[in-house]
């Protein structure tokens, strides 16, 4: 295991045991849904195709505008078809995010940063033949949300990862916008 991810993976262990011993409300449940436009090498692979995501997450509220997002998220970039080429792609990543809200509790304009580990599958095909390839690596996101109420958000993002084919490695950007519910 590289360096990088250790650092990664003790990294979220850390935000996520933090986050189990100080907190200012019960945790709560939510779910996000995404749009997202690919950018980099991602957006030449996936033909400049918008890709959907969805997933799941916890929300700790350490209080005083801090908050711990664990999460699980999914995103799947249609079929794509460049020079008789047809690329499928789908990325499923855990993480665990943390968000600064403005007026020091979970409403109104946030900020958020966060660390993930992302498993990149690429299916590739070409003159019939179909080969897949998956990769591992870790990821990042920034960007900023408003939260409407204790339930319902709205979030722009930006997220890096890489993914590697053979032993070389692609950028796999993208700027997300989405939609949070929290139960």
């Amino acid at each position: 295991m590289s360096l990088l991810l250790r650092t990664t993976a003790l990294t979220l262990a850390a935000l996520g045991l933090a986050s189990t011993q100080v907190r200012a409300e019960d945790p709560r449940f939510g779910v996000q849904a995404s749009a997202n436009i690919p950018n980099g090498d991602l957006k030449d692979a996936v033909d400049n195709k918008l890709g959907v995501g969805g997933g799941a997450h916890f929300t700790f509220d350490l209080g005083d505008g801090h908050m711990v997002r664990p999460r699980i998220d999914y995103i799947f970039f249609p079929e794509a078809t460049i020079s008789a080429i047809r690329n499928k792609v789908n990325e499923l990543s855990l993480g665990a995010d943390y968000l600064y809200f403005l007026e020091g509790k979970p409403l109104g304009l946030y900020f958020t940063g966060g660390l993930s580990f992302n498993r990149w599958k690429a299916d590739v095909t070409k003159a019939g033949v179909t080969s897949s390839d998956s990769s591992s690596k870790p990821g990042f996101a920034l960007g900023a949300g408003y939260n409407f109420n204790a339930s319902f958000g709205a979030e722009v993002r930006f997220t890096g990862s890489k993914y590697s084919v053979g032993s070389k490695d692609f950028s796999a950007n993208a700027l997300q916008a989405g939609v949070t519910l929290r139960f």
